[in-house]
């Protein structure tokens, strides 16, 4: 029998355990399992459950990208284990990852997808293709405490005013004051008086022009390349990650290494991190990350491996991530890795002042090797971006070396902030 491909989805459905029980009910009714993460933000949780040998994260793909990768590899029947903030958002994410497979590939007649979501414990039946219907029963009968329920058509998402060149796309199960997402960019806000849980987005052609019922981010605008509202994955959320791991595993992130090649990486997202961290060609020695979101969430990744990191930032994180409340520049103490710095440069000279990094030290790219003596390297580098940025900074975060710290992972050094 084929393994079935589980897509996972999110950090709250592994802090909560609810992988571990799915993973387990499922290969005790005897199927054989694949599982894969989707999107980036459940990363950290699936190291911190220790599940990295259960859940394959070394990839950074769309959860449709991860649907098409098991197709491709003849694993067609495919089982989303998600955990939404409400029921409706878990309709409209199984919705989102189905359709852009279909978009891509034109291949639903080829696909089983099915949908376990633990927020309302309903099981969705999306598509189950001719000689899949045993598989699907076997599902249904082991969680029979889910309730089977029937999924939306795939109707199309947008309205389109052909005279004024306007495209609208309603988001539902948006909560007030949530922030929205648009390829890793928070692009605006719900606003707090809206009631009615739906924001529409308005673009004209492909430049967000408007939000209905919240307010634009404009100065994040310059982020976005062209969007297209019928093909975008749109994400709301508070913050990243809304729950706390209910437990942390046993495994340890090991970074012991034979490669050669010592490199340090630029970082304006977090698309690419984990395959340069996890790349068999050379080990990330540094990881310079330019802008407050940014700076915050590859911190808070690298800290678990141990690789230091020198962030530029100004001061307008958008919040996404627990803890980052003001942006005041001590509120990054959490996510700086042993041996590490934060910038906090002048408002708005983060970009700039990155852009700069990228040209003078990375030569246009995002990587340089790090020849000789990798500490050494570390503070010519660390130097060169101070020198670049002197004018600007404000303020200077800097963490203790790993080698102050205690064997149980608590600190005996002294973050300082100048």
């Amino acid at each position: 029998m084929k393994p079935i491909g589980l897509l996972i989805h999110g950090p709250e459905v592994i802090d909560e355990c609810e992988v571990e029980e799915a993973i387990e009910t499922l290969k005790e009714e005897g199927l054989e399992l694949e599982a894969a993460l989707g999107g980036i933000t459940g990363k950290t949780a699936v190291i911190d459950a220790g599940m990295r040998h259960v859940i394959d994260i070394s990839k950074d793909l769309k959860p449709s990208e991860v649907v098409e990768d098991f197709v491709n590899r003849g694993i067609d029947f495919i089982v989303l284990v998600n955990h939404a903030k409400t029921e409706e958002s878990g309709f409209m994410l199984g919705e989102g990852i189905l359709r852009n497979f279909i978009d891509r590939s034109s291949a639903k007649e080829n696909l089983s997808f099915v949908q376990l979501e633990y927020r309302s414990r309903i099981i969705i039946r999306w598509l189950v293709k001719p000689g899949d219907e045993n598989i699907y029963r076997k599902i249904t009968g082991v969680f029979s405490e889910f309730e089977e329920r029937e999924p939306y058509k795939l109707d199309s998402r947008c309205k389109k005013d052909v005279q004024s060149d306007l495209v609208y796309r309603e988001i539902r199960g948006v909560h007030p004051g949530e922030k929205i997402v648009v390829d890793g960019v928070v692009i605006g806000m719900s606003s707090h008086e809206n009631k009615n849980n739906s924001v529409t987005l308005i673009t004209e052609k492909g430049n967000l022009v408007r939000i209905l019922g919240g307010m634009l981010i404009k100065h994040n605008l310059e982020k976005l390349r062209p969007l297209d509202l019928e093909k975008e994955m749109i994400k709301t959320a508070s913050v990243i990650r809304r729950t706390k791991p209910k437990r942390i595993g046993i495994d340890e992130v090991s970074r012991k290494s034979i490669k050669r090649k010592k490199i340090a990486c630029l970082f304006y997202t977090v698309e690419n991190l984990f395959p340069k961290i996890e790349g068999r060609d050379a080990d990330v020695e540094v990881a310079v990350a330019i802008g407050d979101d940014t700076t915050s969430i590859v911190g808070d990744l690298l800290k678990r491996f141990g690789i230091r990191m020198i962030g530029i930032t100004d001061g307008d994180a958008d919040g996404l991530i627990e803890g980052i409340e003001s942006g005041a520049l001590e509120e990054y103490v959490k996510f700086l890795p042993p041996d590490s710095v934060i910038l906090r440069l002048k408002p708005e000279r983060d970009d700039i002042i990155g852009g700069r990094v990228k040209d003078e030290i990375f030569n246009g790219g995002d990587e340089i090797e790090l020849e000789g003596d990798v500490e050494k390297q570390f503070e010519k580098l660390k130097h060169r971006i101070f020198d670049m940025a002197e004018e600007d900074i404000i303020g200077v975060l800097s963490s203790p070396t790993a080698k102050s710290e205690k064997k149980n992972g608590e600190c005996t050094g002294m973050f300082s902030i100048t």
